[in-house]
């Protein structure tokens, strides 16, 4: 589903369940209303998996593995365990409307170098279709050149898509993504704020904070910090604190660990990862936007420097042809 589709279906979920709506009924309503077929997936998912005297979040995770992420189960688990199934869905209903946010400002950014780009390859070959010589084939060039750009662009979008699926297990993946400028930076904070929201969720719930921990490593969706998660995760077990715990993996931010540090210290560690959750929300937003505007700026100077090139192989090759004539 996409992430619009997502804020959604959490956004009508929370809305009956803070009404007190059994959950039975509030699917019946929900399947009743004709969704699009990854949501009904979703509802009848569920549905079978709680007829099956399932939990919520065993049901999700058993039916619908394909169409959820560790964040979605982590935060329902911790709302099913905590009473608060409400705020879990609220909690995913900004996440996703926030995402939804954020992909569409990127893909804006794209349009207009995308645009050029194309012009790049069909502009300098106009002329010399007027002029093109019996040797010459312009058409087939430029017809050539958008099949190239189009198995380029493709290409280059699987690839990334793989590549950030494996960054979610592979510590090593993960961090070579987040030196990537502008987007690594993006990375890194919503992998934090995936972090700390479940950690939040999780506090409320009252689970004890080893499990708290790897729980909100699995839904970050980084390998690093999953990674990281998991090795405090059994030191807190045997007895560590968590703020030392953290710090002694040496993937979380220093400032974030002094916070929880200091946190733990007064007894507020639950608000904590609330303002943090808050905090790199907006953070990650602010390196989006500030990707929105750099990466098209260089898309243009690239695609300038690309047409140039092309208008000066054209510029030659029609002044060749002309040359050739005369001789």
């Amino acid at each position: 589903m996409k992430p619009s589709e997502k804020a959604t279906l959490y956004r009508e979920l929370a809305k009956l369940t803070d009404a007190d709506f059994h959950l039975d009924r509030s699917l019946a309503f929900l399947l009743g209303q004709k969704p699009a077929p990854q949501k009904r997936a979703f509802l009848e998912g569920l549905k079978r998996g709680l007829e099956n005297g399932q939990s919520i979040a065993e049901s999700i995770q058993t039916h619908n593995a394909g169409l959820v992420g560790g964040l979605e189960i982590a935060l329902i688990e911790a709302g099913e365990r905590s009473g608060k199934l409400a705020n879990a869905f609220n909690h995913l209903t900004r996440y996703f409307s926030v995402m939804d946010g954020a992909k569409r400002q990127a893909s804006q950014a794209l349009i207009y170098p995308l645009i050029l780009l194309h012009l790049a390859i069909f502009l300098p070959e106009l002329p010399a279709m007027i002029v093109a010589q019996e040797e010459d084939h312009p058409l087939r060039r430029m017809v050539l050149a958008l099949i190239g750009l189009w198995v380029t662009l493709f290409g280059l979008t699987a690839l990334w898509r793989w590549l950030t699926q494996k960054a979610t297990e592979s510590a090593t993946v993960d961090a070579w993504l987040n030196r990537v400028p502008f987007v690594g930076t993006a990375r890194q904070h919503w992998a934090l704020a995936r972090f700390t929201q479940v950690a939040h969720a999780c506090l409320l719930a009252a689970i004890n904070m080893s499990e708290t921990v790897r729980l909100s490593g699995h839904a970050s969706q980084s390998g690093a910090l999953k990674q990281a998660s998991q090795v405090a995760a059994e030191m807190i077990g045997e007895g560590e604190q968590l703020s030392l715990a953290l710090a002694e993996t040496g993937d979380f931010p220093a400032e974030f660990v002094h916070g929880i540090a200091t946190a733990e210290e007064v007894g507020r560690l639950d608000e904590e990862m609330a303002r943090w959750t808050a905090a790199e929300t907006m953070l990650a937003n602010e390196a989006i936007t500030r990707a929105s505007l750099w990466l098209p700026k260089i898309g243009y100077a690239l695609v300038a420097l690309f047409t140039a090139y092309r208008i000066i192989l054209m510029v030659q090759g029609i002044y060749s042809g002309m040359l050739k004539q005369f001789e």
